[in-house]
């Protein structure tokens, strides 16, 4: 087996792990954006609400998630097209709430539900290789 061969055989493992890490990430900053926030339920926006949030947990771990996220979404586009990495952040859409639900109690509607089944659909639907070639493009 050729160098080549084995290379493209380790980018679909490679592109999972790190989709993985970017959708935990993103997940975990909602969740840790959620968690600074119930800080701050007494007060109105203005400077005393945000000296604050500077000393609340929730809103620091939300700040590295982002660098986090930042820096991961940067290695997701070096190999992948936007037209095709974007449309993947969707899964967010899919594991906040369900984090939300099993963590901090929050409920999901029947239309949630239905809202959430319908994003993995696309998600797929958009991420579907084109076996012809192997790189989506027709």
């Amino acid at each position: 087996m050729s160098t080549i061969e084995t290379s493209r055989q380790l980018v679909p493992w490679r592109q999972l792990w790190i989709w993985t890490v970017f959708i935990a990430l993103d997940t975990a900053t909602q969740l840790a954006f959620k968690w600074g926030a119930d800080g701050l339920a007494d007060m109105d926006f203005g400077l005393q609400m945000m000296i604050r949030a500077s000393t609340l947990p929730g809103v620091w771990l939300a700040a590295i998630g982002y660098a986090a996220t930042f820096i991961v979404w940067m290695l997701i586009l070096r190999d992948m097209p936007l037209s095709r990495a974007f449309p993947m952040t969707g899964l967010a859409y899919v594991t906040v709430p369900l984090l939300a639900w099993l963590a901090l109690g929050e409920r999901i509607d029947a239309v949630q539900a239905g809202g959430i089944a319908l994003i993995v659909a696309g998600v797929i639907a958009l991420g579907w290789e084109d076996e012809e070639d192997g790189d989506g493009q027709t």
